[in-house]
């Protein structure tokens, strides 16, 4: 026995329906990718931390500890009042190079080097603390106030800090 459809259904084979071409897929496809793009985007700046405003800090206090040398600073009053601007200070101030990276998404300034020690030398990083917090931003972005102290230390990275 042979199945006979009703007039207007298709029996089996191909499916039926219109075909969504290929130059309307890309199209598409396009549409899709700049939406999550400007998604992310838009992410990124909601979840940025805030930039830090300029404020005088005063007896704010800087130890920036190398493999085998140290640097001490504490200028009684700044207007670098935040972790890396006080490095960049002490770094004019005292003569001790200082190398660093801006980034734009996320912003912030990752430090490659201080004095001569870059990241990744015998597996070792330079991180900061804040009155013996961890930094867990940039550090153009981790604000100071009076009487704060920065370490900077050139160490192998743990996990969490």
């Amino acid at each position: 026995m042979v199945y006979d459809p009703p007039e207007g259904i298709a029996a089996g084979g191909e499916a039926v329906g219109r075909r969504v071409s290929e130059r309307v897929q890309a199209v598409l496809f396009v549409a899709v990718l700049v939406a999550a793009i400007a998604g992310l985007y838009t992410a990124a700046q909601i979840l940025e931390p805030p930039r830090v405003q300029t404020s005088v800090v005063h007896s704010v206090q800087l130890q920036v500890d190398g493999a085998a040398w140290s640097i001490a600073y504490g200028p009684s009053t700044t207007v670098n009042n935040s972790a890396f601007g006080l490095l960049r200070e002490a770094s004019v101030t005292l003569g001790f190079p200082l190398a660093y990276q801006t980034y734009e998404i996320p912003p912030g300034v990752f430090v490659l080097g201080i004095n001569g020690s870059m990241n990744g030398d015998g597996g070792r990083y330079w991180q900061y603390w804040v009155n013996g917090a961890y930094g867990h931003v940039a550090a153009d972005h981790r604000g100071l106030v009076d009487g704060d102290t920065v370490l900077w230390r050139f160490t192998i990275p743990a996990e969490g800090g």
